[in-house]
């Protein structure tokens, strides 16, 4: 099944707001992450989602992190610095409101 690229960012932001702080998460993200390796028509923003999970939701980021095969691809592209704001950008988010519909759903 294929998803194409709006749909894929909207899955993330959806992903993210239903996270409840349980055990759980880490499982909803790797599958997430997983989904990402299915994509074959275009290149996924994967640097852009590490970034606003490691900024929005830091912990479930680091246990996401310590949970991939050291020296695998994933783990290597969780290690990249990327800038908040350009990664917010290149998902479509460029002001405020947006941020506040994509992060908390209001």
């Amino acid at each position: 099944m294929e998803i194409d690229r709006h749909a894929l960012i909207a899955k993330f932001f959806a992903v993210l707001r239903n996270l409840n702080h349980s055990k759980d998460d880490i499982l909803e993200v790797r599958k997430f992450f997983e989904l990402l390796s299915e994509v074959r028509t275009y290149v996924p923003p994967t640097v852009e989602f590490m970034t606003v999970l490691k900024t929005y939701r830091p912990k479930l980021f680091q246990e996401f992190k310590t949970s991939l095969i050291p020296n695998s691809r994933m783990q290597m592209l969780a290690t990249i610095n990327f800038h908040i704001g350009q990664a917010l950008i290149n998902l479509g988010i460029t002001d405020q409101a947006q941020l506040q519909q994509a992060i908390k759903g209001r």
